[in-house]
């Protein structure tokens, strides 16, 4: 206590801590007053300083879509699948024009006959007894609203598919396209062989 008895600042002393006390209150006084918050402008950030990091996501709009690049060496060549029917791939495909015409396949199928309308008998190559095999609509140059069920399955008859007028072997699937009365119709169609 004494020594604050003591203590007497000069009037220098005192106006001089005061105009520290307004100089610092009032430039954050300023600064607040300045600018609204969350607000930024020329005069903090000059034009093209910023980068996309700065802002958030959504706020930049994304620019046009350049163009493609060029195309990169090919990879190697992945394993080999497992064996299906007589060795070959794991499943065989093909996509069958209305007409009997094979317009693309997985490769060895083959159109053994068109006995009738709607009706196909296409050779695998390899035995398909004993195999899933599937059938559905397609549109490879069909484009009729008017299509039903499409079925398919094993020729070489007995209790495993149906006898085929030619090509009747284990090897050979029948395939038979309807319209919506289910009268047999030529229509196009895939039709595969898992195994």
């Amino acid at each position: 206590m004494k020594m604050l008895r003591k203590f007497r600042p000069s009037p220098a002393m005192l106006i001089a801590c005061a105009a520290l006390l307004v100089a610092l209150g009032g430039t954050s006084y300023a600064a607040v007053q300045a600018l609204p918050r969350n607000s930024v402008t020329t005069v903090q950030v000059k034009d093209f300083s910023l980068l996309a990091r700065d802002f958030k996501r959504g706020q930049i709009p994304r620019g046009a879509v350049g163009p493609a690049g060029p195309t990169g060496p090919a990879g190697p060549a992945g394993p080999a699948g497992p064996a299906g029917p007589g060795g070959g791939a794991a499943f065989k495909w093909a996509l069958v024009r209305g007409d009997g015409g094979i317009a693309a396949q997985s490769g060895g199928i083959t159109l053994a006959a068109k006995p009738a309308g709607g009706q196909y008998i296409l050779n695998f190559g390899s035995a398909v007894t004993g195999h899933p095999i599937l059938s559905s609509g397609a549109y490879a140059n069909d484009t009729s609203d008017q299509r039903g069920e499409t079925t398919a399955g094993p020729c070489a008859g007995g209790a495993v598919g149906i006898t085929c007028t030619t090509s009747n072997s284990n090897t050979s699937v029948f395939v038979q396209t309807r319209n919506n009365d289910g009268i047999p119709t030529d229509h196009s169609f895939y039709v595969a062989v898992l195994g």
